[in-house]
């Protein structure tokens, strides 16, 4: 049976997008010298090498259509936030993006429920819904 990843949603300057992750889309990324499970592992220890989050982020929210999603510009607003629960936030979107489920399995992947990932990425501060 093949994994499937599971959709999430961000919103980036008040609009939210979707996001579908793919195997393609892990290629692109990891394709352009980024280890995504290496940032994952910064990210949670508290260690964000900021840049390599930007990129990743920029990258999805361009998949599901935010063009002015720049990497320096989500660099922008990385670099405001304050609040670890923000970045705790932000590191499970990303882990929620990249661990293939089974389908039909009824698995998250990780602590939770399974219920969609909705983070805000904005110039404003981001909030999960």
């Amino acid at each position: 049976m093949a994994a499937v990843y599971e959709e999430i949603h961000l919103v980036w300057k008040g609009e939210e997008y979707t996001i579908q992750p793919s195997f393609r889309m892990v290629q692109r990324i990891e394709g352009g010298g980024i280890s995504i499970f290496d940032v994952c592992e910064r990210v949670k220890r508290g260690e964000p090498q900021m840049s390599l989050v930007a990129r990743i982020i920029s990258h999805m929210l361009h998949s599901g259509g935010a063009k002015s999603a720049t990497p320096e510009r989500v660099y922008e607003h990385l670099a405001t936030i304050e609040d670890a629960k923000e970045w705790e936030q932000i590191w499970w979107a990303l882990v929620k993006a990249f661990i293939p489920q089974e389908p039909n399995s009824g698995k998250s992947g990780g602590p939770g429920d399974g219920a969609e990932t909705k983070t805000e990425t904005s110039t404003e501060k981001p909030i999960q819904k």
